[in-house]
């Protein structure tokens, strides 16, 4: 297990203060939690604070991605945690349940209370009455998926903000629609991926937070980033006219950047053409 710490975002929104928690490294794992939703958008390293997400996403199968997925299975059944769900892309599903099933028997004990839930691009999934999770499809070199993360409530029809309470809800009770669904896109998880999900009309642009790996930085890179289905930050640059986010939160520095140089390279290039805040949760794993 990692006793590496994390780094800790609280984003405003519009759903109010958004906690983000995690540390990203490419090739050495990302872990994304969002802990206020019991939430973690990839689990690739074991860590204490990863048991308590009652819901796990698995982007793709690549293990700086899944690598954690065991321990966070076994901790819960140690600790009689509850039921937990997996969703991962329909391609790899059965393996990730296979995966976990070996994990068990190697343990000796009792399978995991974990549900793996195969999901693919335009599936969603509830989290809770007003909050539900929309997958996407992104551009990297294997199945991959990012998420969505849409904030559902009910508000009063505009034409009946004048009537009395009584006489709303005896139009409910006769089967009238008093009420409409408001949307919000709080949040977008683009896990690995090329520049494709930033282009305009993108699923993920929309969102008030969108997190986006920026994996390479130098020139010589390009090529190897286009290959390899990542993100390389001259693409980020020719694409930022294309996000309308309140935060951008950068994941999946390759191990080729010092950390250091990396925030440097971001303040000088980057920040001063951003309409949004910039934010990293890239971090040095021990």
């Amino acid at each position: 297990m990692s006793g590496t710490n994390l780094r800790r975002l609280q984003l405003e929104t519009s759903w109010g203060p958004l906690v983000i928690v995690g540390g990203s490294r490419a090739g050495e794992g990302t872990l994304i939690l969002l802990p206020q939703l019991h939430l973690a958008l990839d689990a690739g390293r074991a860590h204490r604070a990863l048991p308590a997400m009652a819901t796990v996403l698995a982007s793709h199968g690549h293990v700086d991605h899944i690598g954690g997925i065991g321990y966070w299975a076994s901790q819960r059944q140690l600790q009689s945690m509850g039921p937990a769900r997996l969703a991962a892309p329909q391609e790899i599903a059965s393996d990730i349940e296979a995966l976990l099933v070996t994990h068990a028997r190697l343990e000796g004990g009792s399978r995991y209370e974990v549900e793996v839930v195969p999901v693919c691009a335009g599936a969603t999934l509830e989290l809770r009455r007003d909050m539900e999770l929309r997958f996407f499809a992104t551009d990297h070199w294997v199945p991959t998926l990012g998420s969505r993360l849409v904030w559902r409530r009910h508000h009063l029809l505009p034409g009946l903000a004048g009537l009395s309470g009584d006489e709303i809800a005896g139009r409910r009770r006769a089967g009238e629609e008093v009420t409409e669904v408001v949307e919000t896109e709080l949040l977008a998880y683009c896990a690995d991926s090329g520049p494709g999900v930033l282009e305009a009309g993108s699923a993920a642009v929309a969102a008030e937070v969108v997190l986006v790996e920026c994996s390479f930085f130098k020139p010589g890179d390009r090529e190897r980033a286009a290959r390899f289905g990542h993100l390389h930050l001259d693409e980020l640059l020719a694409r930022v006219g294309n996000l309308s986010c309140r935060h951008l939160v950068l994941l999946h520095a390759s191990r080729r950047h010092r950390l250091r140089e990396v925030e440097e390279i971001l303040d000088e290039r980057l920040r001063p053409v951003l309409d949004c805040n910039l934010h990293h949760l890239m971090i040095d794993w021990d």
